[in-house]
């Protein structure tokens, strides 16, 4: 049983920022967003076409405010890319779909997967 435990208590969770930048734009901006926000352990975002698709796993004492950091990483992002559509969800089926999105092979579904997750990540639960 002790062993179970531990073994549980060493999932290792992914840290840093990972982008996948399907456009010309430059994506040093919002890695430094996300870098410098320190309520986040990680963030994974996708840039195609207009629309930036970002999925951030926020620390454990920051979780009662995920609606608060969803909202202002949104905005700064906004801000910074102003020609795009921007999401931002720290709902964790999100980040795992986004991650999903960025190994896949086939980059046409792409356009209709990111706008699927976006009225996931719209849906109150």
């Amino acid at each position: 049983m002790l062993l179970l435990l531990v073994l549980a208590g060493c999932v290792q969770i992914e840290n840093g920022v990972h982008i996948q930048n399907d456009t010309n734009e430059d994506v040093e901006k919002a890695e430094k967003v996300f870098e410098d926000d320190d309520r986040l352990l990680s963030a994974i975002a996708i840039f195609h076409e207009k629309e930036i698709l970002s999925g951030v796993t926020v620390k454990t004492f920051s979780r009662f405010h995920k609606a608060k950091i969803e909202k202002e990483l949104t905005k700064k992002l906004e801000k910074l890319y102003e020609d795009f559509e921007v999401t931002v969800s720290a709902d964790s089926k999100i980040i795992q779909e986004t991650k999903k999105l960025m190994e896949q092979e086939d980059k046409d579904k792409l356009p209709k997967k990111i706008k699927e997750l976006k009225t996931l990540s719209e849906e109150e639960t």
